[in-house]
């Protein structure tokens, strides 16, 4: 399992700036950023390289986080690669409720991060190891990419 860290902000000038500058400065690695904002806030998606240190660093300087358990998915780079994963959950009854790609050092493939209902998470993952030319990634696996 694959801790994403969840990150509010408001949508205001240098606050994203100001968030990355804090990392930055503790050393913290991003390996995969993905941003959702409205007109008043936004909620950026990390996975880090150290995830207990970035939640550390984050709430001593007052920035409202949380983590959220994340499937990392291998697929072929190929077109169809993602259409295949996500008709695998499909046919299964399960819903996506976002996903994003991860960009690692070096793979022929891509990496898909994927947020599945808690209730459906055990089945998805599952669902998702017995198919095989979809790999799950864990923490380790997927940091050293």
């Amino acid at each position: 399992m694959i801790r994403q860290v969840s990150i509010f902000l408001e949508n205001h000038q240098g606050r994203l700036n100001n968030m990355l500058k804090i990392l930055a400065d503790h050393q913290i690695n991003i390996r995969s950023l993905n941003i959702a904002e409205t007109m008043d806030y936004g909620v950026v998606r990390l996975i880090l390289q150290d995830t207990d240190k970035g939640i550390e660093v984050l709430k001593k300087n007052n920035i409202i986080c949380k983590t959220t358990p994340v499937l990392a998915v291998e697929v072929s780079d190929d077109p169809g690669g993602l259409s295949h994963l996500v008709d695998t959950l499909t046919k299964e009854d399960i819903n996506i409720v976002y996903a994003y790609s991860f960009l690692p050092k070096k793979t022929e493939n891509a990496i898909i991060i994927i947020r599945i209902d808690d209730e459906v998470r055990e089945k998805a993952i599952a669902v998702l190891e017995a198919v095989s030319d979809i790999h799950l990634l864990d923490r380790d696996t997927l940091l050293v990419k």
